[in-house]
């Protein structure tokens, strides 16, 4: 059986993954500009130390506000290409204001020091590797801004140890961006892995629908919903009928069949993507309908009703002569005091009347009139 994974819930992860450790990358930053800081104070001019220090707290708070702000409001910024294009400005910004050192200190200072700053670049890029995993491209953006003015400062110098040097920043730079997308690549196959085993967990193996576990969770769900809200909550229990006389007319891997094309056909009537229809046990299915009336609801009913009857399955030991569905609903305003299980027995107790009232057909209860 394939997983069906939602993209969405990856994209989320890969999100989260990127400012989840936002405050570790704020610190980092900090501490290495405040040692940088501290070894440049005798060499050179303080006014301009001072300026990229700000420069630098300003753009890794501004980062970490940004992170905390996703964060709070829970959304992917892989989905949104306004967050996107927001992260890869602020991404930039950083790895500017670092990549501006080789312009404003390499120039003034002797080689032993020039030496310690070029090891501080290539630190602070290497230390950032792991905070942009999730997003490789991302992090080759910061890596650029950090080492490209430094590589390009070496490569105008007319001292041979000035090439070697950018060649080794460039080999440096390469091995980090390998190892970006190597890490990246690990985590996409386990977020692939984990919302693989989580489908398989939530999925019915036979019907592809969602099971009795997750119709449990997501019916919970909608309830506390319904009730924070006022709003009508409809659930549907739909039976086949006699199918037992099925299984034992035309064998198991039939009767097998007839529930993958109801459940198929059942499926197809699902229009918003909030409806779950899930196999509720046996040939039992049920429906949940977040803020729908029960004649809505009903009418809805009705649509899956005729879907499975315009299947034309052939079923020489039912009434009608091929297979058809009974369906009971029942409709109200969820209160934090009733019991969910109550909706549910409502719409058990309707569909038992749909099936004493000849199959086939839709029978509907609203506990409370909307």
């Amino acid at each position: 059986m394939l997983a069906v994974i939602n993209p969405h819930n990856v994209s989320a992860q890969q999100a989260a993954q990127l400012h989840r450790y936002a405050g570790i990358g704020f610190l980092a930053s900090l501490t290495n500009a405040l040692i940088l800081t501290l070894f440049l104070w005798s060499h050179l001019q303080h006014d301009w130390i001072l300026l990229w220090l700000a420069a630098v707290l300003a753009a890794a708070a501004t980062r970490l506000a940004y992170a905390r702000t996703h964060r709070r409001g829970g959304r992917s910024a892989a989905a949104d290409s306004g967050q996107t294009t927001a992260m890869l400005v602020l991404t930039a910004v950083n790895g500017m204001v670092w990549g501006a050192t080789a312009l404003l200190f390499y120039p003034g200072l002797a080689e032993p020091y020039q030496m310690f700053l070029i090891f501080m670049l290539s630190i602070t890029s290497a230390g950032a590797l792991p905070l942009y995993i999730a997003a490789p491209a991302t992090y080759l953006l910061y890596l650029s801004c950090v080492l490209v003015p430094m590589i390009l400062m070496l490569l105008f110098g007319n001292d041979a140890v000035d090439y070697l040097m950018a060649l080794m920043l460039v080999i440096f730079s390469g091995t980090l961006a390998i190892t970006a997308w190597t890490m990246h690549h690990g985590l996409m196959e386990s977020l692939h892995k984990y919302f693989g085993y989580q489908s398989l967990a939530s999925v019915d193996g036979l019907t592809q629908l969602a099971n009795r576990r997750t119709f449990d969770e997501t019916y919970r769900d909608e309830w506390n919903r319904a009730a924070r809200a006022s709003l009508p909550l409809s659930v549907i229990l739909i039976d086949i009928d006699n199918f037992k006389k099925y299984n034992d007319h035309y064998g198991h891997q039939e009767g097998d069949a007839c529930l993958r094309e109801v459940a198929n056909a059942l499926a197809r009537c699902m229009r918003r993507s909030g409806d779950l229809v899930a196999r509720y046990g046996g040939e039992e299915f049920v429906v949940v309908l977040y803020q729908m009336t029960g004649d809505e609801a009903a009418r809805y009913a009705e649509q899956m009703r005729a879907a499975v009857a315009g299947l034309g399955l052939v079923h020489e030991k039912n009434e009608a002569g091929y297979v058809t569905i009974s369906l009971g609903g029942a409709t109200c305003i969820p209160h934090s005091r009733d019991n969910p299980e109550d909706l549910v027995r409502a719409a058990d107790d309707a569909l038992y009347r749909a099936k004493e009232a000849g199959r086939d057909q839709v029978c509907w209860k609203s506990i409370l009139t909307i």
